[in-house]
C-alpha cells in the first residue's frame, strides 16, 4: 500500500485496551495484498514480521473534505463501542489527506464469500443452525449500535461487512463509517441493500439499517445476492423477487436449495424468518420494527440459548 506522503512524526493511534506492539512504519513496510475495493475505500491484508507475527486488515478511507479533527473525533467515538458481535477499530492515523484504519484480520472471510464464493463457485455449505446464529449475531450487533444514540447507525450493512471467527461467531465491520463522509462527496451506498428513502450517506438512519438487515436476512435464507437475484430478470432485486415469488410460487421455492433438501424439519422456522425479513424491508420506514425487536424475534424463532 504505497503512500506518496511524508510520514515523519505520524503515529498510529490505538483505541480501546489495545497496546501498540507495532508502529506505522512497520505497517507500511509489511507484506501487503489487496482484499478489495469497497464503497468507502480500499482494503488490504497486511502481514507484519516482527517478534510476533501480526496479520491485520487495513482500510484506506475516502473521506472527501472531512477535516482531520472531525475524523479523529468521530473515530474515537466509534472506538468506544464494545460488543462481541462488532469488529472493532484497533488503530487509525491521518497522513495528510489520507485516512487509515486498522482492524483484526478475520481468516474465515466474509458472509458474502461464504454464500456466493467467486461467482457462485466455492460456496460454503451453511446449515440452518449456523444461518440462525449468523442472523442473530448480526441483529445483536446492529441493535447494540442503535443503543448508542438515536442518530447512531451502521449506515452500510451488507454481507461483505459481516465476518466470522472459526466458531462462526459474527463480527460486523465498518459500522458508522458511512457517516464520516461529507454530504458533498455524494457517496452512493450499495444499491442492493439501500433503503428506498436513502439517496446518499447523509440520509442513513436506524430504520435504513433495519431495511439493510432485512435484505441480508433474505440473502441468508435464499442464498441469492441482493442484485440480480434471478439472472434472466434484469432490474429485479432480491426484495422484489421474494415478493414476486410469494404471489406465483410455493413458498419453499424461495429458499436456498441446501435448506429445502437437507433441513425440512426447520420449515416453520424458515418461513417465520422469511416473514420477519419481509417486515424489515417494508417501503415505509415507520412500519419497520426496531433492531432490538428483530433480535428478540430471531432468538424466539430459532430458540437460541
Amino acid at each position: 500500500m504505497a503512500l506518496s506522503a511524508d510520514i515523519s512524526g505520524v503515529k498510529l493511534v490505538f483505541l480501546g485496551n489495545v497496546v501498540g506492539e507495532y508502529e506505522l512504519e512497520d505497517l507500511l513496510h509489511s507484506d501487503f495484498s489487496m482484499l478489495g475495493k469497497g464503497t468507502l475505500g480500499m482494503s488490504y491484508k497486511a502481514r507484519l514480521e516482527l517478534e510476533d507475527e501480526y496479520t491485520l486488515a487495513v482500510k484506506r478511507m475516502n473521506v472527501g473534505r472531512l477535516s482531520e479533527m472531525e475524523f479523529r473525533e468521530k473515530i474515537e467515538e466509534l472506538g468506544k463501542m464494545d460488543h462481541e458481535n462488532l469488529l472493532p477499530i484497533r488503530a487509525y492515523c491521518c497522513i495528510q489527506e489520507k485516512r487509515i484504519l486498522v482492524y483484526d484480520y478475520i481468516h474465515m472471510g466474509s458472509l458474502a464469500y461464504l454464500l456466493h464464493g467467486n461467482g457462485d463457485a466455492n460456496k460454503t455449505p451453511l446449515n440452518w443452525d449456523i444461518r440462525c446464529r449468523i442472523a442473530y449475531g448480526v441483529a445483536r450487533g446492529i441493535a447494540y449500535i442503535h443503543t448508542q444514540g438515536s442518530n447512531i447507525c451502521h449506515g452500510n450493512l451488507r454481507s461483505s461487512n459481516v465476518f466470522f471467527n472459526s466458531s462462526f461467531d459474527v463480527r460486523v465491520s465498518e459500522f458508522g463509517l458511512a457517516q464520516l463522509v461529507p454530504v458533498e462527496s455524494k457517496l452512493i451506498l450499495n444499491e442492493g441493500y439501500r433503503a428506498p428513502e436513502v439517496t446518499g450517506n447523509h440520509e442513513v438512519s436506524q430504520k435504513s439499517d433495519v431495511y439493510s438487515f432485512g435484505v441480508l436476512l433474505l440473502e441468508l435464507l435464499t442464498g441469492k445476492a441482493p442484485l440480480r437475484a434471478v439472472r434472466e430478470l434484469e432490474g429485479i432485486d432480491l426484495v422484489k423477487w421474494v415478493r414476486l415469488m410469494f404471489q406465483e410460487k410455493p413458498i419453499l421455492d424461495v429458499f436456498d436449495d441446501d435448506l429445502v433438501l437437507n433441513y425440512e424439519s426447520d420449515e416453520e422456522q424458515m418461513v417465520q424468518l422469511l416473514q420477519l425479513a419481509v417486515c424489515c424491508t417494508f417501503q415505509n420506514p415507520s412500519k419497520r420494527p426496531s433492531m432490538a425487536a428483530v433480535a428478540n424475534r430471531i432468538e424466539e424463532i430459532c430458540r437460541i440459548k
